[in-house]
């Protein structure tokens, strides 16, 4: 998830948007009519204006819409966004990587006019996921191999799903925010080591939480001529 502030007005005081959204990343199913997202607007006085839409490649998509895509959420309540596919998707072997933004602007009344208000835009991963996949989306992350080779360490992704990893040690040692791994893609990181001999890793599931921690024993390519 990814978040973007936008300053309206620079005074003294602060009032912010402070929407609870119920998670962090979005899946989905090929099968599914529609998928839905439920928005809280936890504050006591504070109304915002909620303006939604999904992104592909850094493009407005249209091949889903969301409804309502504008709307004021009122104090101390609860709205849902539906998302629903209207475009036919080819992509069968694969999933596909959209975002999905909720922008949300506190409401701007007439004697709050030296008050600072933000735009504060978040950002949210939405995979489409094909029913034809053949690899499960749970145990994905098992499937990736890692190999070593002049000092760089590549993951290879060997299903059609998009793999976060969550956390990455190399030789026991962190990689701070690995990344994410395309599906049939790989990723690589440069290690200055005289030799790496593991790896560890987790990653993220469909609800953001994390997966087990899996390790796998590594050995320089040049070893196994």
């Amino acid at each position: 998830m990814k978040i973007t502030v936008t300053f309206l007005l620079l005074l003294p005081f602060l009032s912010y948007a402070g929407i609870i959204i119920n998670g962090t990343r979005f899946v989905y199913p090929e099968n599914d009519r529609e998928i839905s997202l439920s928005i809280e607007n936890p504050e006591e006085q504070t109304t915002y204006l909620i303006q939604s839409w999904v992104e592909k490649d850094n493009q407005r998509s249209n091949d889903f819409i969301i409804t309502p895509p504008l709307f004021k959420l009122k104090p101390a309540s609860l709205n849902k966004l539906r998302v629903i596919k209207v475009a036919p998707l080819n992509q069968t072997d694969q999933e596909t990587l959209y975002w999905l933004h909720i922008k949300s602007l506190p409401a701007i009344h007439e004697n709050t006019e030296n008050n600072l208000h933000i735009v504060v835009k978040s950002s949210f991963k939405l995979f489409y996921r094909p029913e034809s996949l053949n690899s499960s989306a749970e145990s994905a992350f098992k499937e990736v191999t890692f190999s070593y080779n002049n000092q760089k360490v590549t993951a290879t992704n060997p299903t059609g799903h998009y793999i976060t990893l969550r956390e990455l040690y190399l030789n026991g040692k962190e990689i701070a925010e690995p990344g994410m791994i395309a599906p049939f893609g790989q990723l690589s990181w440069k290690i200055v080591l005289p030799q790496l001999n593991s790896v560890s890793w987790s990653a993220l599931n469909d609800y953001g939480g994390k997966t087990q921690l899996i390790s796998q024993q590594l050995f320089n390519d040049d070893e196994k001529k």
